[in-house]
């Protein structure tokens, strides 16, 4: 007898392993597994760098006119360009405000500065390499504004990009360059001009 209940048991275990099969395939054929998604942008998408920094690099406002090595501020003309470079650049989101140790260059930087309550960092215009190097590591991620010259605006995109402006380009009073370095790196050059041409 005990061996009749051993196997009456099983047996019933048997059944209701086979009962349950079709039920469980009907489930598998009902809920296939799900496939996986890819993470990867569709193409044509953009992709936002939200680390990227980015150089507004301006040359100063028109100046009076001084000897070789002088300094002798902005005229007129210059002073009313300061002043729009501030309103041009006032939703920007500057961090930081930079201009070389010439009175023409604070003098244009200091309207974008004041909006923002901040001072004028200053710079040594014949060291654009370290001025660079600066803006990677104490700004990376946000926006910032060099006021320099004629001669030193090419040296210090160069410095952040490695690239070299257009052979004969001249860097006008009236031109704003916007330079957008990646996080890892490549880079971005924007020309553009703000405030009343030059003649």
């Amino acid at each position: 007898m005990p061996f009749r209940t051993s196997v009456s048991w099983r047996g019933a275990l048997l059944a209701a392993a086979l009962l349950a099969l079709p039920f469980t395939a009907a489930l598998a054929h009902a809920a296939p597994a799900p496939t996986s998604v890819s993470a990867a942008p569709a193409a044509g998408s953009f992709v936002f760098d939200t680390t990227a920094t980015t150089v507004l690099v301006v040359r100063h406002a028109e100046k009076n006119p001084h000897p070789a090595g002088g300094d002798a501020g902005l005229n007129t003309k210059g002073m009313l360009r300061a002043k729009e470079l501030a309103r041009v650049t006032r939703d920007a989101g500057i961090a930081a405000v930079y201009a070389s140790q010439y009175g023409r260059a604070r003098l244009t930087a200091e309207p974008v500065a004041a909006a923002r309550a901040d001072s004028v960092r200053t710079y040594d215009a014949n060291r654009n390499d370290l001025l660079a190097a600066r803006i990677r590591a104490q700004h990376a991620g946000s926006t910032v504004l060099v006021v320099g010259h004629s001669d030193s605006v090419p040296e210090l995109i160069e410095a952040l990009t490695g690239e070299r402006l257009l052979a004969g380009e001249s860097v006008e009073y009236d031109r704003l360059y916007v330079v957008t370095l990646g996080s890892t790196g490549g880079h971005r050059l924007l020309r553009l001009r703000y405030g009343s041409s030059v003649e």
